[in-house]
């Protein structure tokens, strides 16, 4: 059986100095695709036209957690929906997915246009208990929240249940997405911790939370299952 590619895209540390940011692949989203027998394809993220050509090559896109989204990122999803290139944004990773579906209601784009969707979309939020300081140690319970799953969606046929208790580490909000899109999931104060494409032919998930901190979450391995399908 051919194994599955999986690109991943890189996340930027030192944001401060554009001189000396770095490209990292974090471990931790790597060791739960390697142990689904998955490839992982390092995506070059420094210039569209190779980012594009990394793409093809992949059978499907990691979009990670992080602390700044590389406009880069709008490029690969406008390429996933282009070719129905199968989807999977964690955190930060979700944050552009919901970003970009106001975006592409644009032509074209520039950096100024960029920020201010950015600006529309995703918010702070306000007296965050979605961002739990854990100690040295990682006593990973603290960052513990219960989400509130849509019973149509995929998630839930990964779950297998209404409400799942998830790894919370963000301090933003989505606050709008466009109609490509669908809310599938809701913490109990309201904010929206997932969503989905809603193209059935599109496999595409936006996750709010940490799936790769938990060793019990089922999507990564639900969202590999379904790419198996493809």
């Amino acid at each position: 059986m051919k194994k599955i590619k999986i690109g991943i895209f890189p996340t930027i540390k030192d944001v401060y100095n554009s001189y000396l940011k770095s490209y990292e692949y974090l471990e931790r989203y790597l060791t739960p695709l390697i142990k689904e027998n998955v490839k992982p394809i390092f995506l070059i993220a420094l210039e569209k036209d190779y980012l594009i050509n990394s793409l093809k090559g992949c059978d499907a896109l990691l979009i990670p957690g992080g602390d700044v989204i590389n406009p880069l990122i709008y490029d690969a999803l406008e390429y996933a929906y282009q070719h129905k290139l199968p989807v999977l944004g964690i955190c930060m990773g979700m944050q552009a997915i919901c970003i970009y579906s106001k975006l592409r209601n644009y032509k074209d784009w520039d950096l100024t246009k960029i920020k201010e969707i950015e600006d529309f979309v995703v918010k702070p939020i306000g007296n965050n208990s979605h961002h739990q300081i854990i100690d040295k140690i990682g006593n990973l319970d603290k960052a513990n929240t219960d989400i509130f799953i849509e019973p149509t969606s995929r998630i839930f046929k990964y779950f297998n249940k209404q409400i799942a208790t998830v790894k919370c580490f963000h301090n933003d909000q989505v606050t709008h997405i466009d109609n490509i899109l669908k809310v599938t999931s809701f913490a109990k104060d309201g904010i929206l911790e997932s969503v989905e494409s809603i193209d059935d032919d599109w496999l595409l998930i936006g996750v709010e939370f940490h799936p790769e901190l938990s060793i019990d979450d089922p999507i990564i391995k639900g969202f590999i299952n379904d790419l198996k399908k493809e």
